[in-house]
């Protein structure tokens, strides 16, 4: 170790370097500040000169003054040895290092070299510019200090830049502000950081500069908050510690707590912590609940509920971020769930506020036009979908498509298609099974690839089973169809007909073709049937009557919730086109029609009339 400053002679050595316990600031010492008068003198009682023992057995001290260098060797061996060889009142004399003694050309200053570590593996750089930094406040352009040549910087200590921002306070913002008591003024800062440490947290108290205590807590209980304490930063600046009274701890490294002023500082330190701690959890909250919000778009979700759904969703949403276990970014499943309760548990809410005592009319219509625009959303949510549904089947009818791979599951998923009061149908498996199975049911094996059916099914619907068949669009009805299908539904009125509680009460038959054939038998044959309860209908039929449901539907929706309706209709708009927007094309319907588009009627030019 090497500083430039100004050095010692021999009378420097012996009278104020090697005494130890020499009083620095006492009477007699020529000033509390340095000899050059730029800076307080930091060392107070003499013993610092003693702490490289504490991790070698030698030292090497050479000061070099006005073309002049003494090197001394201290021992702490030789130093155990003069004390049992000695008296007290004999002192101990280090060695003087002539190889190192006399005259020089090095710059005034001093340097210390240690030998004989106890330590065997090498110290970390970045430790020790680290170290440095922490505890020497006045480290900077007038005071630099270098490791191995690199110097230390003021960043290499933990600054309040590292806490997020509105995670940190001057102590001038805290409640009690910086008064310890009415002659004790701190400075400094106080904050969190979003990673903890095990090395670098609590508070660095200072006193003229220089580290007291390091990593502190003015012991405050270590019961409170414990996640906070693992995030604490901060240093203060308790100047009155190093005053006319000595309030820091022999071994320079703690604050003499049990003293008048340590006992206010202490204080001080109680009530500063804890508004941080309590200040911290609601911060983290905060963050937490806009992180749970802001997760697979819930806050855009939440924009769209009425007043109760939102004070529903966030008590839900309280709930997930008071979880200290919750990580945020798992949170989506559990905001699923929260989604699709809302609507339940506001509904719920609703009744409770109408079947209070204190309800007026004008809370009574405020109530129910909540509940009027939940329901109404859901109805469009469900007729949105059935939209998509009808869309796809009639891209299928029109485009030829695979039908076992796309016309059959998408009847199967969506039954009122075939018949829009089948909103409660079910597919009974057992039904279909048997049906599939039985030989009274399979189709002849010279069918062409055109005339083959898609699928047989059994669908029930209350007390009804249905016997659905399902023929490809492309194909126009025959007579072999219609006996095809008669021959099913008798099949089925003998195998599923019963007396127990589970039976069909009355089984009739379907069958879907792509189109209609006008030949007088098959005519015939089809009006015999439609007597019997078996039906034919087109995939074109199925569309049209769809649409017609859904149109009826949408109107009655229009008159309870317009608003929900026109910003529906936005929404499937798109975004406007720039420019000039080319006429849409309407698509036709192969097998129910097809659908014209609307004709703009030019206007009549007005003819000017001639003056008589």
């Amino acid at each position: 170790m090497r500083d430039y400053g100004h050095g010692m002679d021999q009378d420097g050595l012996a009278d104020e370097y090697l005494p130890i316990g020499r009083n620095r600031r006492g009477k007699g010492a020529s000033n509390v500040k340095s000899k050059s008068g730029k800076r307080r003198v930091t060392g107070r009682k003499g013993l610092g000169k003693l702490s490289p023992f504490g991790v070698a057995s030698e030292m090497q001290v050479a000061t070099f003054r006005d073309g002049e260098c003494i090197c001394l060797r201290l021992s702490y061996d030789a130093m155990l040895r003069w004390a049992n060889e000695h008296s007290r009142d004999q002192p101990y004399e280090p060695e003087l290092v002539s190889e190192r003694t006399g005259a020089t050309q090095e710059e005034d200053g001093v340097e210390v070299r240690i030998r004989g570590f106890h330590r065997k593996k090498p110290i970390s750089e970045d430790i020790v510019r680290r170290g440095l930094a922490r505890r020497l406040d006045f480290i900077g352009p007038d005071f630099v200090v270098r490791v191995n040549g690199t110097a230390v910087q003021p960043g290499d200590r933990q600054t309040r830049d590292a806490c997020p921002e509105g995670f940190s306070w001057d102590v001038t913002e805290v409640p009690q502000g910086g008064e310890a008591s009415d002659s004790s003024t701190v400075k400094g800062w106080l904050g969190f950081v979003e990673r903890s440490s095990q090395a670098n947290r609590g508070i660095d108290i200072f006193a003229s500069r220089k580290a007291v205590e390091l990593g502190s807590f003015f012991n405050y209980p270590s019961t409170h908050a414990q996640f906070a304490r693992a995030h604490l930063v901060g240093e203060i600046h308790a100047d009155f510690l190093d005053g006319a009274e000595d309030l820091i701890a022999t071994a320079r490294n703690s604050v003499v707590w049990e003293s008048e002023a340590g006992l206010a500082l202490q204080a001080w330190g109680h009530k500063t912590l804890k508004w941080a701690f309590d200040k911290w959890v609601e911060l983290r909250k905060q963050e937490k609940e806009t992180k749970v919000i802001r997760t697979a778009g819930f806050d855009r979700w939440l924009e769209s509920r009425t007043d109760s759904e939102r004070r529903v969703a966030d008590r839900m949403v309280r709930l997930l971020v008071d979880d200290p276990n919750l990580d945020p970014s798992s949170a989506a499943p559990l905001l699923e769930i929260v989604k699709s309760s809302v609507e339940t548990v506001a509904f719920r809410d609703l009744v409770d506020a109408i079947e209070s005592d204190d309800v007026t009319p004008s809370m009574l219509l405020r109530l129910f036009d909540e509940w009027r625009v939940i329901e109404a959303r859901e109805h469009l949510k469900l007729a949105d979908g059935r939209v998509e549904a009808m869309d796809k089947l009639r891209r299928y009818i029109a485009s030829g498509a695979l039908e076992v791979q796309q016309i059959q599951p998408l009847i199967e998923a969506h039954l009122w298609l075939v018949d829009p009061a089948w909103t409660e149908a079910d597919g009974q498996t057992t039904y279909t099974q048997m049906l599939r199975k039985s030989r009274a049911c399979a189709e002849p094996k010279d069918y062409e690839d055109v005339d083959r059916r898609l699928d047989i099914m059994g669908v029930r619907c209350g007390g009804e089973v249905c016997i659905l068949e399902l023929k490809r669009p492309q194909k126009t009805l025959s007579r072999r169809d219609l006996d095809q299908i008669e021959r099913y539904v008798d099949w089925a009125r003998t195998q599923f007909s019963g007396s127990g509680p589970d039976a069909p009460k009355f089984i009739k038959g379907l069958l879907v073709v792509g189109k209609l054939s006008t030949l007088g038998d098959v005519q015939q044959k089809l009006q015999r049937l439609a007597g019997g309860d078996i039906r034919v209908e087109t995939y074109g039929d199925l569309h049209a009557r769809a649409r017609e449901y859904y149109e009826h539907v949408e109107k009655q929706l229009a008159a309870i919730a317009p608003e929900y309706v026109r910003r529906r209709k936005r929404k499937l708009a798109g975004p406007p086109s720039q420019g000039k927007a080319a006429p849409a094309r309407q698509p036709s319907d192969s097998a129910g029609g097809s659908q014209r588009t609307p004709q703009v009627k030019p206007k009549k030019r007005r003819r000017k009339r001639r003056p008589r």
